[in-house]
């Protein structure tokens, strides 16, 4: 049976090795959680356990995705923990009637929506800009709020919904006319990309995460407030059945069946 490591800076990573567990039979994972990466070999304690796994490991994931290289001192194949999405569950979006959120029975369309926390690397005025600048557009968002948001006070088409079991995300999808991203780091996570492109949605997007480069044919990219707003014109009147089925296409490739079929082929490589 293939060992297969993943050394994370995050606990919460235990979820994506669940993913890829559950899709990999002839596997067994071990997770080994890095309180800080950095100095990570001057504490021998750790330094000793690390051995320990690394010995035993066949493949090596890490995460964060920067951190790869890094550990190609350890002496096995390393390569970045991937991100992947639960695309049955996303997909569902275009296939069957979901339940429609009460939260927003009152909300007219267009709906702008955006799922996951509004933090530091959310370009607010994006929004601010959209909003005031069309009023008639609602601007939806499904997720905590960890960023101060005075600019947008006293915007009526502004909905701030709060956090949703993620199992309710589909369902509010289905009632975005419009998906966005908008975030501003190159480093953030692609997770609420793959989820709008496995719902076929269409998507307005900064060009970060850098993975949305990869989907320039069938995402509306936007790098300034201005473009923003052309690319949700855009993304309303979207009439492009070809678009959306490419959005599929790429959400599939997203999925972790994918994921953990790559890894498997990159274990039988090995051998």
């Amino acid at each position: 049976m293939k060992q297969i490591l993943i050394l994370s800076a995050e606990p919460s990573d235990c979820e994506r090795m669940e993913s890829l567990s559950s899709r990999m039979e002839g596997c067994a994972f071990s997770f080994c959680s890095l309180a800080a990466l950095k100095g990570l070999f001057k504490k021998t304690r750790f330094k000793r356990r690390l051995k320990n796994a690394v010995s035993r490991a066949d493949l090596i994931l890490v995460s964060p995705a920067a951190h790869a290289a890094q550990m190609q001192t350890l002496g096995k194949p390393v390569l970045p923990l991937p991100e992947g999405v639960d695309f049955e569950a996303f997909h569902s979006v275009m296939e069957r009637n979901l339940p429609f959120p009460s939260d927003l029975f009152t909300v007219k369309n267009p709906i702008i929506g955006q799922t996951g926390p509004i933090d530091a690397d959310a370009n607010l005025p994006y929004i601010e800009t959209a909003a005031r600048a069309h009023p008639e557009w609602a601007f939806v968002f499904v997720g905590p709020v960890r960023a101060e948001l005075s600019s947008w006070e006293g915007l009526p088409n502004i909905h701030l919904l709060g956090e949703k079991p993620r199992n309710h995300l589909p369902a509010y999808i289905s009632r975005f006319d419009v998906c966005v991203n908008t975030a501003k780091s190159e480093d953030s996570s692609p997770v609420r990309l793959y989820e709008y492109l496995a719902a076929g949605k269409p998507i307005v997007s900064t060009p970060h995460p850098a993975q949305v480069l990869d989907y320039t044919e069938a995402v509306y990219l936007a790098g300034t407030p201005e473009e923003f707003i052309a690319c949700c014109k855009k993304a309303i009147g979207e009439r492009d059945a070809w678009k959306a089925r490419r959005r599929v296409e790429y959400g599939r490739a997203a999925s972790w069946d994918a994921r953990a079929a790559e890894l498997e082929r990159v274990l039988k490589e090995m051998e």
